[in-house]
């Protein structure tokens, strides 16, 4: 669906990825936001009354299905609850968006793929809707090309290799052909978190930095996967000792 087009579904994910992004007069574009499975998308310009602002494009093979247009006008009029979630949903993807565009001003290379592979853990967060999942709490597989997540990310593909090798390197995730599996999605999930919850933001971070975070943000995960009671997050965790935790959960 390119931008500037009715909308005329409201459309759910049901397998693979949707990204909505802006076209450049460069002739790339700018990716804003990821959806995954069970996830719905198109809701702005169905409230607003306007064209799509986004290009929607399939980062995978995806089935959807749809509400009509007809229908979410009536849900959204008739159902208080439909309207409370429309207002949280809009309200979580406009700060979505808030952050993707800080990153690209103000990170680094290897913040905006970290933390671009980190929405990918979320969007599973979503799905499983508890982090005790177990299915969450290991892996999250992305059937995706590399050229599209570095898009993602906004960083050129040599750049995102170069950094998704450290990170493979560190374990927090596996290659493979035709994509990437994340490790301990639970992890990146805790690391976004944390970055939303730091006083000041960080500017340039370096990949070791960031490992450093990920490291921390991992040294929160207690047995069978419970959040430890006691904080440990501004503990200083040694390298070997954190690799060698992460082996083992």
């Amino acid at each position: 669906m390119e931008k500037g087009c009715s909308v005329p579904f409201w459309s759910c994910v049901i397998s693979g990825y949707v990204a909505a992004s802006v076209p450049l007069k460069t002739g790339k574009r700018l990716l804003l936001h990821l959806y995954g499975p069970n996830e719905w998308f198109g809701e702005q310009p169905l409230m607003t009354k306007q064209p799509s602002q986004f290009e929607y494009t399939c980062l995978s093979g995806v089935e959807v299905i749809a509400m009509s247009k007809q229908g979410f006008d009536s849900a959204m009029y008739q159902e208080p609850k439909f309207s409370r979630f429309l207002c949280g949903l809009v309200a979580w993807r406009a700060q979505q968006q808030a952050e993707k565009l800080m990153w690209m001003r103000l990170g680094s290379s290897p913040m905006q793929v970290v933390m671009g592979l980190a929405q990918f853990a979320e969007v599973a967060y979503q799905i499983a809707r508890t982090p005790l999942n177990a299915s969450f709490a290991q892996t999250v597989d992305l059937p995706i090309a590399q050229q599209q997540i570095a898009d993602f990310c906004g960083v050129s593909r040599t750049l995102f290799s170069e950094n998704i090798q450290h990170l493979a390197g560190a374990g927090w995730l596996k290659l493979r052909y035709g994509g990437i599996e994340l490790q301990s999605a639970e992890t990146w999930r805790r690391f976004a978190r944390q970055m939303r919850e730091q006083p000041s933001v960080v500017t340039k971070p370096t990949l070791e930095t960031l490992l450093r975070d990920l490291m921390a943000a991992h040294a929160e995960i207690g047995p069978y996967r419970f959040p430890n009671l006691i904080n440990t997050r501004h503990v200083a965790m040694p390298l070997a000792g954190a690799l060698e935790q992460l082996s083992v959960t």
